[in-house]
């Protein structure tokens, strides 16, 4: 659990759409899911206003970026800490950005998730395991 007053991304992994099957490889241009597991602590829990997870695909071979798709929503405060999991849907048409992916590159999620709470500002960032364009 993150401190009293911060939040933080605890896990981030791709899955296939609509699941829970973390991603080994996918193929050239299929759409699927970035999950991230975050936690609010109690004290910024109570103040919250809003929370924003931006996500960005990274193809590691030819070192560009090939998705960014974000997710900004309110909060309603509580008097506990937050468990959440927050799903990004990665649309096809990642596969033609930049110079354009390849069956055999090495993609990558990576992410921010800033909370906003009165004001108080907290930010966390994460990176996936691996996975391969088949």
């Amino acid at each position: 659990m993150p401190s009293p007053w911060d939040a933080s991304i605890k896990l981030l992994y791709g899955v296939d759409p609509g699941t829970f099957f973390t991603l080994d490889d996918l193929a050239l241009d299929d759409p699927f899911d970035v999950i991230a597991n975050v936690e609010r602590g109690s004290n910024l829990n109570q103040v919250v206003d809003s929370h924003v997870l931006r996500v960005g695909i990274r193809n590691l071979t030819t070192s560009e970026t090939v998705a960014i798709e974000e997710l900004n929503a309110a909060i309603a405060p509580a008097n506990a800490p937050a468990l959440e999991e927050l799903r990004l849907q990665i649309p096809s048409g990642w596969a033609a950005q930049g110079s354009g992916s390849n069956v055999g590159d090495v993609l990558q999620a990576v992410a921010s998730y800033k909370v906003v709470a009165g004001v108080n500002t907290d930010f966390s960032t994460a990176e996936s395991n691996t996975f391969v364009v088949s």
